[in-house]
């Protein structure tokens, strides 16, 4: 009884949440997916929205090292119920806030059915305090990937303007397009070398998905090749922070523009679909 009302309480507000929540994703790794994730909250937050960035590569945590930060503690530790959820929220980070994942840790590649619903828990009571909740997700089609995904209002694939990168974005968006069928997903294409570049690397991918798939796809932009992301990443800074006026950091701020814009939030999850979130 007690499972069945928790269960229902978590429905309910699923249906009525206050922050939007994105899901950064990629079907392969080496895209600059936890790049753009950092840039993004960073922008949004100077836009002067609440956002907390949420490492949810559980078991090969990124972002702190982007950062350049030392947890005290991890969803590790919260998982274990050593620590309570605001004991691992690292407030203002840069303008925004981050929780951090673990590394090296295999178990948490895969989530229990408890573990999930205590990571449900913990948006119960953070989902009131932030205006966005990003969800950096691991790269590829893993179980993890795809409950982070679910659980989302916008779901952002990241690709490059190279084969492998592209029919591996296809592959992810075919198996969430499976596995969730109700959400569309939005595009950006990563170091391209121009703006035209993007425009036929998601024509092209949209034509694939649209004719095999039978879904839309929508692009939110492209962001070009730039040195000084290289610079940025080698001393463990923000792009977006310490060169604004970088192709780089123009092109991320375009797509945070474009997505304070979509109004795509409290999506109707069905029993069905949270019980399969649970695993």
């Amino acid at each position: 009884m007690g499972d069945q009302a928790s269960i229902l309480r978590k429905m309910a507000w699923l249906k009525d949440r206050k922050a939007k929540y994105i899901s950064i994703a990629s079907g392969k790794g080496g895209v600059g997916k936890t790049n753009f994730s950092v840039n993004l909250a960073y922008m949004l937050s100077k836009f002067g929205k609440k956002v907390l960035l949420f490492d949810a590569d559980l078991g090969l945590a990124n972002v702190d090292i982007i950062l350049n930060i030392a947890p005290l503690r991890t969803i590790k530790d919260y998982l274990n119920g050593d620590a309570k959820v605001d004991d691992v929220v690292i407030p203002n980070v840069k303008g925004f806030d981050v929780f951090p994942a673990s590394s090296g840790f295999m178990e948490l590649s895969s989530l229990s059915s408890d573990d999930f619903d205590k990571i449900v828990d913990m948006f119960l009571s953070l989902d009131k305090i932030y205006d966005y909740i990003i969800f950096d997700t691991a790269a590829g089609i893993a179980e993890n990937v795809l409950r982070f995904i679910t659980f989302s209002d916008i779901f952002v694939v990241i690709t490059l303007a190279e084969p492998t990168a592209i029919t591996d974005a296809y592959a992810l968006i075919k198996v969430v397009n499976m596995k969730i069928g109700d959400l569309n997903p939005y595009v950006v294409v990563n170091m391209v070398n121009s703006e035209k570049q993007g425009n036929f690397v998601f024509d092209n991918l949209s034509k694939v998905v649209k004719n095999f798939l039978k879904k839309e796809i929508r692009y939110l932009g492209s962001i070009k090749r730039d040195k000084n992301l290289i610079k940025a990443v080698a001393n463990q800074k923000i792009a977006a922070e310490v060169f604004p006026d970088s192709d780089f950091a123009l092109g991320v701020k375009n797509i945070a523009n474009k997505l304070l814009s979509i109004d795509e939030k409290n999506r109707n999850i069905s029993i069905e679909k949270f019980l399969y979130m649970r695993g």
